[in-house]
């Protein structure tokens, strides 16, 4: 099922994009609405599936994992992995921020955030063997984080 929000839905988005935690009295305020609208806004887009929740936005290095990396992974030779069972066994691996099954010379793409070089050294060299049946991989690390949003809007 398709669902378009409209310009209301959109600047309620942009709204709780930029502060997730402001109170329905002053999202109505700000979106000339009354509460009641925006609580309707607010069920019409989780239960249409473009809000799945309401998380934190955490700044990993205050956390104690200053280094960030992404990690290509390649099963070789055109071979695609199995996708359940790589999936289970990414979802076993420590320090995974984010893995997807990519298209191009790489498999997977991770997003791997550890504490020092050694957490790093660690995971790429006994935790990725735990996945299996991959042929290589290559390690970018992260210099500085430009842009991180939590999510895009139609047109942005």
């Amino acid at each position: 099922m398709s669902f378009t929000p409209d310009e209301v839905d959109l600047a309620l988005l942009r709204a709780l994009r930029d502060d997730g935690r402001r109170s329905i009295t002053a999202l109505a305020s700000d979106l000339h609405l009354s509460r009641s609208a925006v609580h309707q806004r607010l069920d019409g887009l989780t239960e249409a599936g473009a809000v799945k929740g309401f998380s934190p936005v955490v700044d990993a290095s205050r956390l104690g994992a200053g280094i960030s990396a992404f990690v290509l992974l390649s099963a070789g030779h055109g071979a695609r992995p199995e996708m359940q069972p790589v999936r289970e066994r990414l979802l076993a691996l420590p320090h995974v921020e984010y893995a997807a099954l990519v298209t191009g010379e790489a498999d997977v793409l991770l997003l791997v955030r550890v504490a020092d070089m050694e957490q790093l050294r660690t995971f790429l060299l006994e935790d990725l063997a735990e996945v299996g049946g991959l042929r290589g991989s290559l390690t970018l690390l992260v210099l500085d984080e430009v842009i991180r949003r939590p999510f895009l809007l139609p047109g942005e």
